[in-house]
């Protein structure tokens, strides 16, 4: 590479490996492309400590960052539905079918 060349990170085929550290970086908005999520469900997940969200790697400029060896298998990890739990609601015994004396 010469002075004169601009950076260009190498990109490898899908399912292969990525030589290039810099590329190998996910970012809240990937991860939310990736999982198809929005950014603030994301960063809510990481402001509670959600078990599915492996802790960040690191940060850059303040944004949370990851190695993408980190969140390998991340889409098979199960995830709470969004919105509120619905709430259990106990079921009514039927009334008994006694007799009247």
């Amino acid at each position: 590479m010469s002075i004169d060349t601009p950076y260009e990170p190498q990109i490898p085929p899908p399912g292969e490996p990525c030589p290039d550290p810099l590329t190998q970086l996910v970012t809240v908005q990937q991860l939310a492309d990736r999982l198809g999520l929005s950014t603030a469900a994301i960063r809510q997940a990481l402001h509670v400590g959600a078990a599915w969200l492996p802790r960040p790697d690191g940060r850059i400029n303040g944004g949370a960052v990851w190695r993408s060896a980190t969140l390998v298998g991340i889409e098979d990890t199960p995830r709470r539905a969004p919105g509120r739990p619905r709430r259990e609601v106990p079921e009514l015994a039927e009334p008994s079918a006694q007799p009247e004396s």
